[in-house]
């Protein structure tokens, strides 16, 4: 079943809008701790690379 891309960004939108929320989020400590929840290894910039977030700063 294929998503049409901007349907699924309306919902997006609106989802957000109702919980308010930001669309996107770009606070470093908040990423952080979102990686640590998916399984990011702590102090990774969560991309595979290995690079520490200090580094990445």
């Amino acid at each position: 079943m294929m998503l049409d891309p901007a349907v699924v960004a309306a919902w997006v939108e609106a989802s957000c809008a109702s919980q308010g929320v930001p669309v996107r989020v770009t606070d470093p400590g908040v990423l952080a701790r979102v990686g640590v929840l998916m399984g990011a290894a702590p102090g990774t910039d969560g991309r595979g690379s290995g690079r520490s977030t200090a580094a990445a700063s």
